[in-house]
C-alpha cells in the first residue's frame, strides 16, 4: 500500500533523529476533560534538542471509540498537554490505523495555540513504515500491542456496498480547512454542480486535491465486480485495492481510493434530513462540491 509514498516527506528530514522510547502504553485513554471516548496505543519517542515523536496505533471497529482520523485534534492536543506541557509547539503526531489488516499510517501536522495548547487544520500526509524508522532513528513496533483488551461487544450485522446519490448525501458540518469548505450545501449549490461539475483537482486540501469523479467511478465498478465474484464485505477493500484496475493511480488517487474503501462514508440518513455522518463529511463535502453523481458508501443492515 505504501511503495508510492517517499521513505520521509521532505518537511519531516530534518526533524529526523535518533530518540529513546520513553512511554508504551497499550491502551492509552483520553482524560475525561476531552470530552472524547478514545483509545490507542500510544508510543513516546524523546531525545535532547529534538522534537518528541507520538505515535498513536488503533484498530477502530474493535471498540476503540472515536478514530484517530476524527479525533485527530483532540488527541494530539491531550497527548500534548499531558505529557509535553512546557513544549512551545506538539509533538510529531503519527497516526497509525489498522482496519481488516489493511494499515493506514499517516503524519499528521496541525497549526498550534502554544498558549492553550489547542489545535486546529490538521493535514494528513501517508508514510511508509520505514519513514518512521528513520524519523525516531529506531526500528518502531506498530503493532497494536499484546496489552490490547478490546471490550466485549456485540457483532454488527454484516454492511453493504452501497451507490448512493451525492445529490442525496446528508448535509455535511465541516470543522477543517475553513477557507475552502462552506457551511453545508444547499440544494441549488447541489444541483449546480450537478450540472457543471469540477474535475481536476485543487491545491487548498487534500480533500479537494484530485479528481473524485474517477475514484468514485473506479469504486462502484470494482465492488460491484466484488459482488458480482462472490466476494463478501469484509473481503472487498482488499478485492478493489489488489485489483489490476486499481494499479497505475496516482498517489492522491490511490489514497483516495483507500479512504472510500477502508475509512468508508457513513452517513446516518439521505439529505435533506440532517442526522449527518458517522465518518465521511469532510470527503460528502469535496464530492458535493465537484458534483459527483454517485459515491460508494457503507451502509449497515436495519
Amino acid at each position: 500500500m505504501n511503495a508510492d509514498v517517499p521513505l520521509l516527506p521532505a518537511q519531516l528530514a530534518d526533524l529526523a533523529g535518533v530518540r529513546e522510547q520513553v512511554l508504551d502504553e497499550h491502551m492509552h485513554r483520553l482524560p475525561p476533560k476531552a470530552g472524547r471516548r478514545v483509545t490507542f496505543r500510544l508510543q513516546l519517542f524523546t531525545a535532547p534538542g529534538l522534537r518528541p515523536v507520538a505515535i498513536a496505533t488503533q484498530m477502530p471497529g474493535a471498540g476503540e471509540g472515536a478514530s484517530l482520523t476524527n479525533a485527530a485534534k483532540t488527541c494530539a492536543a491531550s497527548v500534548w498537554q499531558q505529557y509535553f506541557p512546557d513544549d512551545p509547539e506538539p509533538p510529531i503526531w503519527v497516526a497509525h490505523m489498522i482496519i481488516d489488516g489493511l494499515r493506514n499510517l499517516v503524519v499528521v501536522t496541525f497549526t498550534a495555540d502554544s498558549a492553550g495548547h489547542t489545535l486546529r487544520a490538521p493535514q494528513w500526509r501517508r508514510v511508509s513504515p520505514a519513514a518512521i524508522d528513520t524519523l525516531v532513528g529506531r526500528p518502531v513496533d506498530l503493532e497494536r500491542g499484546d496489552g490490547f483488551t478490546p471490550p466485549e461487544i456485540e457483532p454488527d450485522p454484516e454492511s453493504t456496498w452501497v451507490a448512493q446519490p451525492v445529490i442525496l448525501l446528508p448535509r455535511p458540518e465541516p470543522f477543517r480547512e475553513d477557507g475552502c469548505m462552506a457551511a453545508g450545501v444547499p440544494w441549488w449549490r447541489r444541483l449546480g454542480r450537478q450540472l457543471v461539475p469540477r474535475r481536476g483537482g485543487r491545491d487548498c486540501c487534500w480533500y479537494h486535491g484530485g479528481d473524485w469523479h474517477l475514484v468514485s467511478r473506479l469504486a462502484i465498478r470494482l465492488a460491484a465486480r466484488a459482488r458480482s465474484a462472490g466476494v463478501g464485505f469484509d473481503d472487498t477493500p482488499s478485492y478493489v485495492l489488489d485489483h489490476s484496475d486499481a494499479q497505475g493511480l496516482s498517489e492522491w488517487e490511490r489514497e483516495a481510493l483507500f479512504s472510500l474503501m477502508v475509512d468508508t462514508i457513513r452517513p446516518y440518513a439521505p439529505w435533506p434530513r440532517r442526522e449527518g455522518y458517522n465518518n465521511g463529511q469532510h470527503r460528502a463535502q469535496a464530492l458535493l462540491d465537484a458534483g459527483v453523481r454517485r459515491v460508494l458508501i457503507e451502509r449497515g443492515s436495519d
